[in-house]
């Protein structure tokens, strides 16, 4: 782990098979994290842009009618809140 734990029993504790450990920590990202990676990107250019004055509501319209992208306002929001974005 990135914290110097040994894995054994950190997996232990934690209850899961170090196995499982292994498998999650090399898995692939999901549709949805790749999706939202892009949309992020789009959410700082588009909150950059705003001179850091739009919030989610503001935003998701910029998104849906000014650049044409399906992205659900609650998508925005969570996006918005993960990164820290007012």
């Amino acid at each position: 782990m990135s914290a110097g734990l040994p894995i054994e029993p950190t997996c232990r504790i934690v209850g899961v098979s170090v196995s499982g450990f292994y498998m999650w920590k090399h898995r692939k990202p999901s549709a949805r994290s790749v999706r939202h990676e892009m949309v992020a990107e789009v959410i700082r250019q588009v909150h950059a842009e705003s001179r850091q004055t739009y919030g989610a509501r503001r935003v998701h319209a910029e998104l849906v009618l000014g650049r044409k992208m399906t992205v659900a306002r609650c998508t925005v929001e969570l996006v918005m809140g993960r990164n820290k974005l007012r």
